[in-house]
Formats: C-alpha cells, structure tokens, sequence
C-alpha cells in the first residue's frame, strides 16, 4: 500500500509545516493543508476497511473460553492420556506463528508434551487475506499426514515457508515422503475442504489472528474439546507454562 504509507508518512511533515508557518499565512495554504488533511483520512480509512476484510469484521480479542471444538481428524502431537490439551490455531505463512515454533515450542515439547503431561493439536487456519499463498501449505500438510508424517513436513514448513508447489515439493522430499504419492494427493486437492471446514469453524470463534492458543481438559474420547484459557500471539514459555500448570492443578 505504497500511497498510503507516503500519505502516513507526511503526517509529521504536515504538523512541522503548520506549526512553524507565521500566523497570517495565506489562506490558499490552509486550503491545500486542509486537502493533504483530507487525504491521509481518505487512506485511514482505505486502512481500516483492508483491517476490516482481513479479521472479518470483528477486532479485539475474540472470546474463546468455555467454546468447544471438534478436534477429531486434527493433527495429535503427545500421549492420548495426557490430562491437558493445548491447541494451536496456526498459519504456515504466518511470521508470529514461526516464531513460536522456532523460540517456544521446543520447551513446550521438552517439558510437557514428551512428559506426557500434554496433548498437542494443530489447527489448520490460513489467512487469504493476508497470506494468499498459505493455503497450499496446509493441504500439503495433510498429504504428509496420510503418510505419518505430518510433523515432519509441519518442521519444514515453519522452518522455510513455501511460497510455490516447486517449494512445497521440495519440502515434501526434505521430510522423507513418499514423492509420487504426495503429487497424487497434492494435485487433486484431497484435503482441500478438510482445510477449509477448519478454517470456517476456527471463525465461528470469532478468532481472526493467528497464532491463537487454546488450553483445556483433555475431554474423553468422541467428546468435544473445552477451551479453559487461551494465549494470543506469540507469548514467552513462561505464559504457556503458567496456563498448562493451572490447568493440570485444576480439578
């Protein structure tokens, strides 16, 4: 958005120029300050609907706790035994979500996950809007997944995004996969509208960010998924920690 970004740009610009003008400055320049004035509120305004398109409408945090969601058929990371669950609602193309995945999840994987305190489910939530190009990623995600290896093909993906089929195939290779039967996957779209009954029910939520991250019970098996707590962003260990530990105090 380059003209909106020149047109926030001049904002200081224009405030010197008023502020350092003598007082009987002609009024031809109050007339041209007032159009420059009018134009950045027309960008502003560009801005909040490109905003508003991209969450959907809704802005603030969305109100998770106590939803529930159908986590069957989702990516599992950890012992099915596990007393809490921790859900990550995650875009491949999302630098936040990378984040976490490269300075957090490891300790959570060290001392939760390979502990057998927690259960770790990964939903699938790619941003049109702001990552065209993401969709893809997660389609190819569960190709992996019907060969056992999702989490690895998930480790490559955060690890360098994929921006076209060539990138996704040579992620595919890179985490051990079967190549010929991943392009047969792949190219009919097989997990198409899995991706995209995830995407609509994550926005049933009223969730429009990623990452988001939801904290509950584990529930018994065919039963729903209760969100106790959630975490937006990509917060410190220390966040995560303090909502798993309460968690599992919790009776």
């Amino acid at each position: 958005m380059p003209k909106t970004l020149r047109a926030l740009l001049l904002v200081p610009v224009v405030v010197m120029l008023a502020c350092s003008r003598p007082a009987a400055q002609s009024q031809q320049d109050i007339d041209a300050l007032k159009k420059q004035i009018e134009a950045m509120q027309k960008d502003l305004d560009e801005i909040k609907t490109f905003l508003k398109a991209a969450t959907g409408g809704r802005y603030g945090a969305p109100t998770v706790t106590n939803s529930t969601l159908d986590l069957s058929g989702a990516p599992v990371n950890g012992s099915p035994t596990a007393p809490v669950t921790l859900v990550e609602i995650s875009d491949y193309h999302c630098p936040f979500c990378r984040r976490h995945f490269q300075q957090t999840q490891p300790q959570i994987n060290a001392e939760f996950i390979s502990t057998g305190k927690v259960r770790y489910v990964f939903l699938h939530f790619p941003i049109d809007q702001l990552h065209p190009d993401a969709f893809r990623s997660h389609e190819a995600a569960m190709c992996a997944s019907d060969q056992g290896k999702f989490w690895q093909l998930h480790a490559k993906l955060f690890e360098s995004p994929a921006r076209t089929p060539v990138d996704l195939a040579a992620r595919a290779s890179d985490a051990g996969l079967d190549m010929a039967a991943f392009r047969a996957c792949f190219d009919a779209g097989r997990h198409a509208g899995e991706v995209k009954a995830s995407v609509q029910r994550i926005q049933q939520l009223g969730v429009s960010g990623t990452p988001m991250f939801l904290v509950g019970r584990t529930p018994a098996p065919g039963q729903p998924f209760k969100a106790l707590s959630s975490l937006e962003g990509a917060q410190p260990f220390a966040a995560f920690k303090d909502k798993i530990d309460a968690t599992l105090a919790a009776k």
